[in-house]
C-alpha cells in the first residue's frame, strides 16, 4: 500500500507543477543526519537502505538539487560516498546527496541482481518521493550517477519512462552495460519524452578489464561503450550510429580524449571521456579507494582530472522544463 502511495505521488511530481518539493518549509526529520553530515537510513515500507548527506548550508525554504550516487557490484553505499565524493563541499556546495544500497550487492541489469518486485527501479522511485516529502528539494534538478554496475543502473534509470522521467541528467563512470531487452522489470530502452532532451555523460578507461570499453563476449556479454553513447545520441535526435561532432584531446594531455554529440540543436547533450592508461577506476587527482584496492587497473595511482568536477559541471547545465 505504501509503495502504491509513493508511486502515485511520483506521478504527481512528474507533472512538474512546481520546483519546490512538498518537504519545503518543514523541519529536518529527527532520524535524518544533521547539516554537514551523512547517515545510514532505511526507507519505510520497503526495508531498503540508503545513506543520506545534507549540506551544511541546507535551508528548508530553498529548494536544493538532489544527487543520487549508485555503488558498483559488491561495493556498498558508504564506499560509494568515499569514492564519488558527492558529499565533499569542494565539489558539491549546496546539494543533497543520497547513496542507495542494492538488495544483494548488485543493481538491475547485472545478471546477479534480484529482479523481484518491488525492484531497484521501484526503490529508486519510492526513495526519491520519500526525500521530496521530507526535505526541500528542487524537483527539476534531480540527477543520477554511478560507478560500474551503478553506472549501468544509471543507464537503466535513464531508459525508464517512469522514474527516469524524474531525473534531469545522467552520468556513468566505468559503466557495466548489459542487454536488458528480455530482463524482467527492465525491457528495451524507452525513456521519457521531454523537450530538453536526455543528457548523458560517460567516463571510461581504455585498460578496463572489468567492464571493457569495447565490450566482451563472455557468458553475460557487456556492451561496447560506443553502442551506449550512440544510442543516447540517437534518442536525442542525432542520426543512428552517428559519430561525435567533436572528438579531441583535452587538458592538453595526450591520455584523454573527449567526444561530444550535438543533437537536434542540443549542444553536447551526450559526452564521453576516454581515459588512456586508466582502468576500472573513478578518475581523481588524488588517490581514492579504486587506486588503492585495484592497482592492476589503476597503475598511475591517481589520474589527470577529477570526474566528479566534470559530473557536477555537466549536471549544472540541465534541469527539467516541466
Amino acid at each position: 500500500m505504501l509503495l502504491k502511495s509513493y508511486l502515485s505521488l511520483a506521478a504527481l511530481a512528474s507533472l512538474g507543477l512546481a520546483d519546490k518539493s512538498p518537504g519545503c518549509g518543514g523541519h529536518i526529520p529527527s532520524k535524518f543526519p544533521e547539516r554537514g553530515t551523512s547517515k545510514n537510513l532505511t526507507l519505510p515500507g520497503l526495508d531498503r537502505e540508503y545513506r543520506l548527506y545534507i549540506p551544511s548550508g541546507y535551508d528548508s525554504n530553498t529548494p536544493a538539487p538532489l544527487y543520487f550516487s549508485f555503488h558498483g557490484a559488491s561495493r556498498d553505499m558508504k564506499q560509494q560516498e568515499e569514492l564519488s565524493q558527492f558529499s565533499n563541499p569542494k565539489f558539491n556546495k549546496k546539494g543533497i546527496a543520497v547513496y542507495p544500497n542494492s538488495k544483494n550487492g548488485y543493481w538491475l541489469s547485472n545478471p546477479g541482481a534480484n529482479t523481484s518486485r518491488p525492484n531497484d527501479l521501484d526503490f529508486t522511485d519510492a526513495l526519491l518521493t520519500h526525500l521530496e516529502h521530507k526535505l526541500c528539494i528542487d524537483t527539476k534538478r534531480v540527477y543520477s550517477a554511478g560507478k560500474s554496475n551503478g553506472g549501468g543502473f544509471t543507464n537503466v534509470i535513464a531508459c525508464n519512462s517512469t522514474v527516469g522521467g524524474r531525473f534531469a541528467a545522467f552520468s556513468s563512470v566505468s559503466g557495466a552495460y548489459y542487454d536488458t531487452d528480455d530482463v524482467p522489470g527492465i525491457g528495451p530502452c524507452r525513456p521519457a519524452k521531454r523537450d530538453e532532451g536526455r543528457p548523458f555523460l560517460e567516463f571510461h578507461g581504455t585498460i578496463d578489464t572489468t567492464a571493457p570499453i569495447d565490450g566482451n563476449t563472455k557468458k553475460h556479454p557487456k556492451l561496447p561503450v560506443i553502442d551506449i553513447l550512440q544510442g543516447w545520441a540517437a534518442r536525442n535526435g542525432c542520426p543512428e550510429h552517428s559519430n561525435p561532432q567533436r572528438n579531441e584531446t583535452v587538458f592538453t594531455h595526450p591520455l584523454v580524449k573527449h567526444a561530444s554529440w550535438d543533437c537536434d540543436g542540443k549542444h553536447g547533450i551526450v559526452q564521453h571521456y576516454r581515459e588512456g592508461d586508466n582502468g576500472h577506476c573513478w578518475p581523481s587527482l588524488k588517490s581514492n579507494p579504486d587506486f588503492v584496492d585495484n592497482r592492476d587497473q589503476c597503475p598511475l595511482g591517481k589520474y589527470v582530472f577529477n570526474a566528479t568536477t566534470y559530473i557536477f559541471d555537466f549536471f549544472d547545465k540541465y534541469k527539467l522544463s516541466k
